[in-house]
C-alpha cells in the first residue's frame, strides 16, 4: 500500500511515519507540508491512500478534497485532526477520521481501498 503523508505538525508527521514505516506492506512514498504539495504529490505518486492532518497551509482542504474526489488516487483519504475533521470526513464519500495513530496502525490491515474500513 503506497501513502502519501500530508501533515505540518512535527509530532504528529514524525508519530505518524514511525507507525507507518512498522507496519507491514506500507511505503510512504511522499510527504507533504501544504495542500499544494498534497495534490502534487497525489497526481505524481498515485497512492492507494492519503493520510492527511488539518491546518495544512494552502488552499482549504474542503477545496483539496473535492477536488481529489474527482480523480482516481489517492481511493482514501484518512483525516487526522478535531471537529473540523469530522466535518470534511463526513462530506466526501473516499473519506474517513481518525483520531490517533494506534486508531491508524490498527485498521490498516483491514482498509478495504474501494469500500472503506471493514
Amino acid at each position: 500500500m503506497n501513502i502519501v503523508l500530508a501533515a505540518h505538525t512535527r509530532e504528529v508527521k514524525t508519530a505518524l511515519y514511525l507507525a507507518l514505516n512498522a507496519t507491514f506492506d506500507v511505503t510512504v512514498v511522499a510527504t507533504a507540508a501544504s495542500t499544494a504539495e498534497l495534490v502534487s504529490y497525489c497526481h505524481a505518486f498515485l497512492p492507494d491512500v492519503a493520510i492527511v492532518e488539518t491546518g495544512l497551509p494552502g488552499r482549504s482542504l474542503r477545496e483539496v478534497l473535492g477536488d481529489l474526489e474527482t480523480v482516481a488516487t489517492p481511493r482514501r483519504v484518512l483525516i487526522i485532526g478535531g471537529d473540523d475533521a469530522s466535518s470534511l470526513a463526513n462530506e466526501f464519500d473516499r473519506t474517513e477520521l481518525l483520531r490517533d495513530t494506534d486508531q491508524l496502525t490498527a485498521i490498516l490491515p483491514d482498509l478495504d481501498l474501494e469500500n472503506g474500513i471493514r
